[in-house]
């Protein structure tokens, strides 16, 4: 793989790749971040994505083989269709995150590059006798991010054309005849439309160009912004190397993690979610489906409201406190344009559920010396989960239990 910066970043005059006092693979903004975010209600942006990797895995075995290996319920997969998937330890620990896109010949797995190397090595070593064939590709992955763009989530595409109508018609970008777009993929981030558009490597600047001419270069400040909203991890910033899938509610998906049960056709293909809880065996599950029919996990993903008087964002890892005494741990932090500095933290469940119940009964809380609150809607929504697990009410039922 070619040089850890994007060429986007020396290209593009006003880009900035230093965030916080560190340098990251790609624009942290263009000159003024905050405007980046909220333009995007009225106009789409378009956004470096340089530190992702297309991992191709082909083969007539394909399907069945991935579909042994992780959470997702790849081997009903139809082209047309993506999702996400993990890979977990055998205590059910997430050690991969990535999405998933099907097509006619191959399965295209979006990688951040760097787990690349780690877990490309992993799927080697998993092939033994199959007929399987896992290779990286010189693609480089541009997000248009906006309101409208498309009708339905979850749409795909593979294609060789190079005029609008390799893309969604609403992005109305003309793509020069030199630049193949192989594949897009759209998405939802939070309340925000996201299409994901694969090109050569080598030709990234002139794609970028392209979409210039008629959408706003957008850093990667604003979609950082947009993911935390969204509650969407960074496996290598938000979590830490014992976190369960449970513990993010968008790796079960929304409602599952009330105690839902994902039936009908949603058992037959994949889900919208990272975890299929419905599928047959691999690595990991069986934490997976007891957290899931017996108890709750321990921690939970939760967006913080953080006090903006401090002026200042908390390190990433520093310890969450109530009332000096440690919940949990910080990851990401931005300024968002709308809600000022917010963070994703990974907590206590018990202290959310008891803020939920009774809010002054929970001391107040702090991260690297800032205050902050939980976001109501994560007090909300980790409020209504303490109904009986489907396991627990099927073995009451079964004893005759209320």
């Amino acid at each position: 793989m070619d040089s850890a910066i994007s060429p986007i970043v020396t290209h593009h005059s006003s880009a900035s790749n230093e965030s916080w006092g560190r340098t990251i693979a790609t624009a942290w903004h263009y000159g003024d971040p905050l405007v980046e975010q909220s333009r995007l209600d009225r106009k789409a942006g378009i956004v470096d994505r340089w530190d992702r990797v297309a991992l191709r895995i082909s083969g007539p075995e394909r399907l069945e083989w991935l579909n042994n290996l992780i959470s997702q319920k790849v081997n009903a997969m139809v082209p047309g269709q993506a999702s996400y998937g993990l890979i977990l330890d055998g205590q059910g620990r997430v050690q991969h995150f990535f999405g998933i896109s099907c097509v006619e010949d191959f399965i295209i797995l979006d990688v951040p590059s760097a787990e690349i190397d780690e877990l490309e090595s992993y799927l080697q070593k998993m092939v033994f006798w199959s007929q399987v064939t896992i290779e990286r590709i010189d693609w480089a992955r541009l997000t248009v991010v906006s309101h409208g763009l498309f009708a339905e989530a979850s749409a795909f595409h593979l294609s060789d054309a190079t005029s609008t109508s390799a893309l969604p018609s609403d992005l109305a970008v003309q793509i020069p005849a030199d630049i193949t777009v192989h594949l897009w993929r759209s998405h939802l981030l939070g309340d925000l439309h996201a299409v994901d558009v694969w090109v050569d490597r080598d030709k990234v600047t002139e794609a970028w160009d392209a979409f210039t001419r008629e959408l706003s270069p957008t850093g990667m400040m604003a979609y950082d912004a947009a993911r935390m909203m969204a509650r969407i991890p960074d496996l290598s910033v938000d979590v830490d190397e014992k976190v369960i899938p449970h513990e993010v509610a968008f790796f079960i998906g929304e409602g599952l993690e009330q105690g839902a049960t994902q039936l009908g056709a949603a058992s037959d293909g994949p889900t919208s979610a990272a975890v299929h809880l419905n599928k047959g065996c691999y690595r990991g599950q069986e934490t997976v489906s007891r957290v899931h029919n017996l108890g709750k996990s321990p921690r939970v993903l939760v967006l913080l409201q953080l006090d903006g008087s401090a002026n200042r964002l908390p390190e990433v890892g520093a310890e969450v406190t109530a009332g000096g005494r440690p919940i949990g741990r910080v990851g990401s932090s931005v300024h968002d344009a709308d809600y000022g500095p917010i963070a994703l933290a990974l907590v206590k469940r018990s202290v959310v559920e008891k803020i939920f119940k009774d809010p002054a009964a929970v001391p107040p809380i702090s991260v690297d010396g800032v205050d902050a609150s939980v976001d109501q809607q994560d007090v909300d929504a980790v409020g209504s989960t303490n109904g009986v697990r489907p396991g627990r009410a099927a073995i009451n039922r079964l004893k005759g239990r209320p």
